[in-house]
């Protein structure tokens, strides 16, 4: 016959039990916004690099308007 042994419940113990308890939980409803959040990211990430060449192209386009008063004739 084993012998049993009576476990007093300790107030620091109880209270860590709850809170690891509450952890597991918010875990849990944490991990599909998560995923909600990485999903965006990633919608995003793709509608700024479509949106990135067309910038790229414009900024350039300045650019090269901004040199052009550079120009011997812009000179005189």
């Amino acid at each position: 016959m084993a012998k049993e042994t009576v476990v007093k419940e300790n107030p620091v113990t109880d209270a860590l039990r709850k809170l690891k308890e509450e952890e597991v939980e918010l875990q849990a409803k944490l991990k599909p916004l998560q995923e909600a959040i990485a999903a965006l990211e990633k919608i995003l990430d793709k509608s700024v690099k479509k949106a990135k060449p067309a910038k790229e192209a414009s900024g350039e386009n300045l650019f090269a308007e901004e040199s052009a008063p550079e120009t011997p004739e812009a000179l005189n």
